[in-house]
């Protein structure tokens, strides 16, 4: 009993290397999820891990010793390249654990009748000790590259967002490599907020679409990408995200990514020339509010032929007519009164479509800002004709 049946043992262990790797590297992926996917090439990889790890940590019983330095190195290196591949770090050192107690059986199963109690309490000696060392090791490893992969990542993301904003490399190929490298999923469209001048934040949860198009299919989820640009602080996201409460701030959802550079130039100008009344009734600007400070500023040319489908959006749908018609004779003619008689209408019927008007625009004709941009909403050329010109259109107010 002593070091000869030890080292017995070791040869065996030498001799059948191979099919005792195969064992434990089996038992390790059959008990934990986290390995079941593995590709054939990380197989491989798992199985010289193991094969060294096995091989060590006899010498280490047969010697009654503790793992070098250069052993620890090796695991802190094993720990960052699984942080590298994103498996998870409880099921690392589960597997390790799995390894161990299936090592400490083949050791017994191979030296049955040989080993004393002198051997047996040294295996479990190294066994507990070698799975503590490396354990802290591969904790050690993991946490430093997961650190720096974090920060790697948050940069690489910044980029992105840079890039996106100023239409570099952002064709469709070139989109999709560098969506696939990064792990995530761009949509075709997108969420843009811009922050006025504050410190850095973080995105909050998903606010309702502020633009007046219809959404479509809903997309996978793209992960949130943020810079900093001058004074501005801009969150890209498939859905827009609210603002803190009472930063002045601009969102405008369901962006084409080719018109992203475009439309992140439009909303840092707004949130530089907006004056402090367009603020009053929210510190949120959205994109109607952003194409009315385009056309005021003369900043872009296709401003005014935005305009009035953001602004009024559904009240151009047929159905909701006779409301743009209120909408218009109101402007006009400066009061419910005075619009209901050049429409031939009842006073109570065009304060009904004033109403319809807010609920469908969230726009409210009592705020300075808001009368501003629907009048010039609705000046568009060849929008709508002159409000004393339309025909009264009562029959559509028993639906509004």
């Amino acid at each position: 009993m002593g070091t000869k049946e030890r080292v017995a043992v070791q040869r065996a262990m030498t001799r059948d290397a191979e099919a005792i790797t195969a064992r434990v590297v089996a038992l390790v992926l059959r008990e934990i999820p986290a390995y079941g996917g593995v590709s054939a090439a990380q197989r491989e990889e798992i199985a010289a891990i193991t094969g060294w790890a096995l091989r060590r940590t006899v010498e280490l019983w047969v010697d009654e010793s503790v793992m070098t330095e250069a052993d620890l190195r090796r695991f802190r290196g094993i720990g960052a390249a699984r942080a590298a591949d994103g498996r998870p770090l409880q099921a690392i050192l589960r597997a390790y654990r799995i390894a161990a107690v299936e090592a400490s059986d083949l050791v017994v199963e191979l030296g049955a009748g040989t080993l004393g109690v002198d051997d047996l309490a040294a295996l479990n000696r190294t066994m507990l000790i070698g799975v503590d060392a490396l354990s802290e090791a591969l904790f050690a490893g993991y946490a430093h590259a997961a650190s720096a992969l974090d920060e790697d990542r948050e940069r690489a993301l910044s980029g992105l967002a840079d890039d996106l904003l100023a239409g570099r490399q952002t064709s469709r190929a070139a989109l999709a490599d560098r969506s696939a490298q990064l792990g995530i999923t761009v949509p075709s469209r997108l969420a843009i907020t811009v922050f006025a001048a504050t410190p850095p934040v973080e995105p909050v949860e998903p606010v309702e679409p502020v633009e007046t198009p219809a959404a479509p299919p809903p997309v996978e989820p793209v992960e949130t990408l943020t810079t900093h640009r001058g004074a501005h602080i801009v969150v890209l996201a498939a859905e827009a995200v609210a603002p803190p409460p009472g930063v002045r701030a601009c969102v405008v959802a369901e962006v084409p990514v080719p018109r992203l550079p475009r439309t992140y130039r439009l909303v840092a100008s707004a949130l530089d020339h907006a004056p402090a009344r367009a603020y009053r009734s929210s510190p949120v600007l959205d994109w109607g509010d952003v194409l009315a400070l385009a056309v005021l500023c003369g900043s872009d040319v296709g401003a005014a032929d935005e305009l009035a489908p953001a602004v009024l959006g559904p009240l151009l749908d047929p159905a909701h007519a006779h409301v743009l018609a209120g909408l218009v004779g109101y402007l006009d003619h400066g009061s419910a009164t005075a619009a209901a008689d050049a429409l031939g209408l009842h006073p109570q019927t065009v304060r009904h479509r004033l109403r319809r008007l807010r609920e469908l625009t969230g726009r409210d004709l009592d705020d300075p800002w808001d009368r501003l941009v629907l009048d010039m909403a609705r000046t568009s050329p060849g929008l709508v004709p002159d409000s004393g010109t339309r025909p009264p259109n009562r029959g559509s107010d028993s639906v509004a």
